[in-house]
């Protein structure tokens, strides 16, 4: 899958959360009105028990209108997600063009002049000889030995400065960071929800709270991915970091492959070089997933 499959796949993605969280608003206003209503009824009635009834309507078609509304934000909020991924993949997701390389001993036209030699042709010094001739026998010897093999006679060697490499690029210690303090945000907040704040939360406000600390988990964890398959494309001459991380999945067992596959199927869709896009939108591919099994999944269990 090419780049632009990648953004125009979130984009697919983002229609059903966004119709979803339409009809979810136009449930949340119709439920508003109701709920309106019944207040107006039980404020009005002069009966206690037609207002006590009113009352328990009133706060029954409360709780719909919240649930209501919650849809109607988390699928907005992961259509509105989608829609930004997929524009940031198709912006980043320019191929690159390839240079094609002249042919052996031809001149680039760019720098070949009409009645000359090429103009803007570098000047590269000649390698040093790897060979001299000894000065007793002349015998070919190498500019490294300290006689000649031959005769015997004294060479006094000659030591060559190896060029100096360039320095190694840097490692993103300040993303790793980043991501990782995700990860212990996600994390931390999970250990807090389902510990110490588990008997005063109830099984709705649970699920409510579970994209708020495993969304940056899962980021997190995306990033710290993306960027050690990074470091590892210079090596592999891959395209991609998920291209880099389905050829180190393949190298695993049958288990290991199948679970890899499950955690890091939608890392494995975004055809990125850039670590942090491919951990974004993998990311935000699993917020879909999930804002889409709470409002039509979850409510059925």
């Amino acid at each position: 899958m090419s780049r632009r499959a990648s953004g125009i796949l979130l984009f697919v993605l983002s229609i059903p959360p966004l119709l979803l969280g339409i009809s979810a608003g136009k449930d949340a206003n119709h439920e508003a009105g109701v709920h309106a209503g019944q207040l107006r009824q039980a404020a009005t009635v002069a009966d206690a028990a037609e207002r006590e009834r009113f009352t328990y309507y009133a706060e029954s078609t409360l709780r719909r209108l919240e649930d209501a509304r919650y849809n109607r934000n988390m699928l907005l909020v992961a259509a509105a997600a989608g829609l930004i991924g997929g524009i940031v993949v198709l912006a980043t997701g320019r191929g690159r063009r390839e240079v094609p390389a002249p042919g052996h001993g031809e001149v680039p036209a760019t720098a070949r002049d009409e009645t000359g030699p090429a103009a803007g042709a570098v000047d590269t010094a000649p390698p040093a000889p790897a060979f001299t001739s000894c000065q007793a026998c002349q015998w070919k010897i190498s500019v490294a030995a300290t006689a000649c093999p031959q005769c015997g006679h004294p060479h006094q060697p000659v030591t060559t400065v190896a060029a100096a490499s360039p320095p190694p690029a840097p490692a993103g210690k300040g993303l790793r960071a980043f991501y990782g303090t995700l990860i212990a945000l996600g994390l931390g907040g999970a250990a807090v929800i389902y510990t110490v704040l588990f008997d005063s939360l109830s099984e709705t406000e649970l699920v409510r709270l579970s994209p708020f600390w495993l969304f940056p988990a899962v980021f997190g964890y995306y990033g710290l991915v993306a960027q050690r398959m990074e470091a590892q494309l210079q090596e592999s001459h891959l395209d991609t970091v998920s291209d880099q991380l389905l050829s180190v999945i393949r190298e695993t067992g049958v288990l290991g492959q199948v679970l890899a596959f499950l955690i890091h199927a939608p890392f494995l869709l975004v055809k990125s070089r850039q670590p942090w896009v491919t951990a974004l939108v993998g990311s935000l591919i699993w917020a879909i997933a999930l804002a889409l099994f709470f409002s039509l999944v979850f409510p059925s269990l």
